[in-house]
């Protein structure tokens, strides 16, 4: 007599658990990491609204960190500030080439305040310019400033 025994796996769900479970903690962690690059800033609202939506392009995004009356406490890059002093501006120069050898079409986009001085903006647009020369780009860096959109 031949007994015929068969057993039914059932596949368990613990491992699909774990995944989804790793995956809630992943965007989690990638959403805080996103978050700290960005300095409250009041930007500047240009009337008439004749800006263009930013295209689909690599960019460095260079915060200008406001201080009082318009000056400038630091330049913030990828969750590092930079202090506005000469030591603290090549700092992010070289920062900034880096981010343009790795793609020569990076775009350099300066978050200022609304009340931020033209002086502490315009160290930034040197310093895209030199970083590019550095880079060894045969153009120039495409630089874009940010401002409110439009309601």
């Amino acid at each position: 007599m031949r007994t015929d025994r068969r057993h039914i796996t059932v596949p368990g769900i613990t491992p699909l658990v774990d995944v989804v479970f790793l995956l809630i903690v992943f965007f989690v962690v990638v959403s805080s990491v996103v978050d700290l690059d960005r300095v409250p800033l009041d930007l500047p609202m240009p009337n008439p609204a004749m800006t263009m939506p930013p295209a689909e392009r690599p960019a460095a995004v260079v915060n200008v960190v406001p201080g009082d009356d318009g000056e400038a406490l630091g330049y913030r890059l990828d969750g590092q500030t930079y202090n506005p002093d000469h030591n603290g501006v090549e700092l992010l120069r070289h920062a900034l080439a880096v981010h343009l050898v790795a793609d020569p079409n990076t775009a350099v986009v300066i978050r200022a305040d609304r009340a931020a001085r033209s002086a502490v903006v315009l160290p930034v647009l040197s310093v895209a310019r030199r970083a590019a020369t550095e880079a060894g780009l045969g153009h120039p860096v495409r630089v874009e400033l940010a401002v409110e959109a439009p309601r």
